[in-house]
């Protein structure tokens, strides 16, 4: 009885033993086995990418700006008050944005020269675009603080022209670092055109 005890267990522990080895041969050949490390993006598609990025957000706040230019400006306290709220908020996203363009833009690495072409020719846009900005911001202030409503009527008629003309403005920024961005040659382009932000999507 007690022989046939000790047989059966020199088996079993030789069996975990053969498992055993098995186990920390194969975790032994997955530790071995070393990761992929991934290739880093260069800077110059990083950057890319943020001025495709930063053209696409002034393009949604040029749009949004556009889509309220044609306010019903009467002599009711509420309706200026109506306008100032908006058309406030609207001008401000669109020099934001524009600021957001030029700033991303100057952050070009600095092997590309080529980027100061780029920088130089959407300047005079968004100068253009700013300054309408500041006359209609000025308007709305002179709109709110005016003592008669006649002449808060005659500041919101000048702010919503300059807005319109901040509207204008921005289009053309974002006409100008379109075509700049598409137009590009040698490794700037290269990198317009490895940045997945700057594919179009409609051509996927």
């Amino acid at each position: 009885m007690n022989r046939r005890m000790l047989m059966v267990a020199a088996v079993l522990a030789t069996a975990l033993v053969s498992s055993g080895c098995g186990s920390d041969g194969a975790d032994g050949a997955q530790a071995s086995s070393p990761s992929p490390t991934p290739t880093p993006t260069p800077s110059s598609v990083l950057w890319a990418g943020e001025v495709c990025v930063a053209r696409d957000n002034l393009t949604a706040a040029v749009s949004a700006l556009g889509r309220n230019l044609s306010y019903d400006v009467t002599s009711d306290r509420s309706a200026l008050e109506q306008i100032d709220r908006q058309l406030r908020l609207q001008v401000l996203s669109v020099a934001d944005a524009a600021n957001r363009v030029g700033t991303t833009l100057a952050a070009a690495p600095v092997d590309f020269v080529a980027a100061n072409d780029l920088v130089m020719s959407v300047t005079k846009a968004k100068d253009d675009a700013s300054e309408a900005v500041d006359a209609t911001t000025s308007s709305l202030d002179a709109m709110m603080s005016a003592s008669d409503i006649l002449t808060g009527v005659a500041e919101a008629g000048k702010a919503l022209v300059s807005a319109k003309a901040a509207f204008e403005a921005g289009q053309a920024l974002v006409t100008t670092v379109t075509d700049a961005t598409s137009t590009a040659k040698g490794e700037l382009q290269e990198a317009f055109d490895a940045a997945p932000q700057c594919q179009d999507a409609s051509a996927s």
